[in-house]
Formats: structure tokens, sequence, C-alpha cells
């Protein structure tokens, strides 16, 4: 059974009891629909909430959410079929509803799945440059053995570093037996410029593996001791800025793959997507020469040239059709919310970020990318794709939730339900579900766009 499946069966099990109970007689169904990247995340925080009595007062609230992709969603909510909406993607200009308000609710990676039989070691984590998968998705590569791939995938070492200085920040690492104690000092001019700044030490263990160490602000000299980790780098960083990388020991930093020779196989999205407009406004911004068309909710659309007839380019319907696609079939690639693709066996790559590192995707890694982002006035996240925070995952979206500044009983209780996703289920949930839960300057602009909602009652 999937993880959806199972969701929606709880969630049924448990409205189906609160119905049985309830003396409530009028109980609001609240339906909302569209982005199939947050659905993962929204079929947990709605079956939450409606067993919530703090959050949703009596249980008089039912929230189901109907995954049919972005576009849907933007359209379902405009007509007034959705109480609200859900969309990793913006309105074309000109055709938003009256009164709209967008709501950033989760962030998350956007995962490259594959499924390559006959390379070997098996069991090996490939990587992948950016510029590899812009043109892998353009068809420009088109086998697995293709020298760009290989090139990628030879294993190095990594030198011991037990110290690193900038920026007026020092950080040392001291292995005793098996554990690794840390400590960050900073100069008293590094202390004013940084006070609002979070110091991060982020491990990378080879074979994707990420774990934060440190993530808080500095009042004070800092220590932290960790389990030590074989083959493990520790990526420190103030803020937006990355002051190095430690190691305790000589590691290893990737394994040499021999890869068939074997015919790649695009899986694209069918449906008017959200996951889509981010990956490819990835690619455009990153490689515009490759790229070259504005990003679009359609792949084909968006696409650099004419879609090929030949077999080599397949779709399917949201992120659950395009990953179940590569789980079966050999050879395959796709772009999909990584909790789609672990549900389902389907390996991510590592794929280079502009930092010139090779990054697993993560809740831990996409949230240091989401670091580097801006958020504009109206609330949708603008991000940096030149950021070069060597421990952050470069390809990422932000999730939606469409709403009204118009009141009624139904924005209201819209209203609640956004509340808790973003104050509790989120953050509570999020991380083991595979999202990135909203923190910093994007959670403060979440919250003052949720204050806009239902005539900012």
């Amino acid at each position: 059974m999937t993880f959806r499946r199972k969701i929606s069966v709880v969630a049924a099990l448990a409205i189906a009891t609160t119905a049985a109970v309830s003396t409530q007689a009028n109980a609001a169904a609240i339906g909302g629909g569209g982005a199939s990247f947050m659905a993962n995340i929204m079929d947990i925080c709605a079956s939450g909430f409606n067993r919530n009595e703090l959050a949703n007062p009596n249980k008089v609230d039912t929230i189901t959410y109907d995954s049919q992709g972005s576009s849907r969603g933007k359209d379902n909510f405009k007509s007034g079929l959705y109480k609200f909406g859900g969309s990793e993607s913006a309105y074309a200009s000109g055709t938003a509803p009256a009164n709209l308000v967008y709501v950033p609710l989760i962030g998350g990676a956007i995962a490259i799945g594959y499924r390559v039989d006959g390379m070997s070691p098996a069991d090996a984590q490939v990587r992948l440059t950016s510029e590899t998968v812009a043109k892998i998705f353009a068809g420009q590569i088109t086998k697995w053995n293709d020298p760009a791939i290989l090139a990628s995938n030879k294993a190095s070492t990594v030198a011991k570093k037990l110290s690193v200085t900038k920026l007026g920040v020092t950080v040392t690492a001291t292995r005793v037996k098996s554990n690794v104690t840390f400590s960050v000092k900073m100069t008293a001019a590094a202390k004013t410029k940084y006070k609002n700044a979070k110091v991060t030490i982020t491990a990378a263990t080879l074979g994707g593996a990420t774990k934060s160490i440190i993530n808080s602000r500095y009042t004070k000299p800092m220590t932290k001791t960790a389990t030590y980790v074989a083959n493990t780098t520790y990526q420190v960083n103030v803020g937006k800025n990355a002051i190095g990388v430690l190691a305790v020991a000589t590691v290893k930093d990737g394994v040499t793959i021999t890869m068939p020779d074997l015919a790649i196989r695009v899986v694209h999205r069918s449906d008017g997507s959200g996951t889509t407009n981010n990956f490819i406004n990835f690619l455009n911004k990153s490689f515009p020469a490759i790229w070259n068309k504005p990003t679009s909710d359609t792949y084909s659309t968006g696409f650099p040239g004419t879609l090929p007839t030949d077999g080599s380019f397949q779709n399917a319907k949201g992120n659950e059709g395009v990953s179940s696609a590569v789980r079966d079939t050999n050879g395959a690639i796709t772009y999909a919310e990584l909790s789609f693709l672990e549900e389902r066996g389907v390996k991510a790559a590592a794929i280079q970020n502009p930092g010139k590192t090779y990054v697993s995707p993560s809740p831990i890694t996409s949230a240091s990318w989401l670091e580097g982002a801006e958020v504009s006035a109206e609330g949708l996240v603008n991000q940096n794709y030149a950021y070069t925070a060597t421990d952050a995952y470069p390809i990422n979206a932000v999730s939606y939730g469409l709403a009204s500044s118009t009141a009624s009983a139904d924005m209201a209780s819209v209203k609640r339900f956004f509340g808790y996703f973003l104050n509790t289920c989120a953050p509570k949930s999020a991380p083991g579900a595979g999202y990135t839960p909203l923190v910093g300057k994007i959670l403060e602009k979440a919250v003052a766009q949720l204050a806009k909602t239902n005539g900012g009652a």
C-alpha cells in the first residue's frame, strides 16, 4: 500500500469515527486541491487537523485534498470548485482571481529519480552535474554511459581538515575515539555582524545521508559533540556565507561507477504542474543556452525544441505517476518531490550545486538552499539559482496555499487549517515525510500572508 493510500485510509477512519460520535449538525466539508507535489504532506496535515480539537474546535470542519496538479488547482480555485488551492506556480499575469492571497506552506526538494539496471556497484548513488541534468532532460544526452555521466561518477578523496577560519568565524573539529567535538568562535566584529544569522554545521556522508549538527544563533563560544561516522564531511555556514568544509579524516568522496550501454528514457509530467514549472525555471535560469524558453506548467511548452516521438520521452500524471513509471522502467529518469520516490524505492541522484559540491536531496539540504531565497511582496519565493552554499541541494520548490482576502465561513475554516499546517503540522511532520518546513523570513512572510485571508479576521 502506498503512502498516500495509507494516509487516506487513516483519514477516512478518523472522519468516520468523528461522524459517528459528533453531535455537530453543521459540520463543514472544506475541499481543496491542486499540486501533487505537496499531496503527501497535505494528507498528513488534513488528517491531523480533522482530529485536532484545539485547531478544529468540536471537529466541525473536514478538510479534503484532491491531487490534480497545480494548473488544475489554480483553475478550480478560481472557478470556486475548490475552497482552497495548492500550487507551486503563480497565476499568469492578469489571470488571478480577485482578492487572491498566496500563502507559502511547505518547501521540498525536486529529486532526480532514476533506474539503471546493470550499473556497478549496483547500490552506488549516481552523481550528475546540473548541466548534465539540463542536457538529459533536453534530449542532448541519451545514453547512461555518456562521457559526461561517467566523468561525474569517479571516486576521489577529501583531505583531512580540522579547522576553518573565514569572515571572523573559526570552527574546529576534534575527534576522540567515536566522537567528534565542534567548537565555534567569532571575533567581536563578526558576532555583531552575524547576530541575526544562524551558525549551521551539516554532516554529509558518502551515499547521501545528511544530518544537522548545529543550527542556532551565536551568542557565545559554542561546542557540540556528535558521533563519528566514516567518510563524512562537515559544511560550516553562517547565514548565507559558506565558512568552509571540515573532515576529521581523509574522506572517500564518490564512487567509480561502470554504466551500461543503456538508452535514457525521460519521464515528464503529462498534466499542468508546478513541479514542472519550478524544474524548468531551474534549468532555464541556470543554463539559458540549453533551455531557452520561458518556464511553464506544461513540459512540452517549456521544452527547448520539439519533444522526441521515438519513445525516449514518456509522460505520466502527477508526482506519483512519474515516480511509478521510473520504478517500472529500466533506463528511466524523472523529476519528482522526494517522498514520492522514497515510497516507491526509487533512487535519487546527488546533484552538483553552484558551489561545485554534489548534494543529495533531503529536507536539510533543501532548507539550506531556501536560505538563499527572497520573498516578494505578494508572498512568492524567488530562488537564487547562483547560490553557492556547498551543503545546499539546488532543485527545489515551495508550495502555496491559494486563499482569499474576502471573509466567509469557508475561508475562516481554510485560515484555521493553514495556520495549523504552518505552525503545528509542518514543523512536526514534514521532515519525516520528506518535506522542508518553512523557517526564517519565508515563514514570517507566510504568517503575514495568512493574516490577510478571510478579511484579516
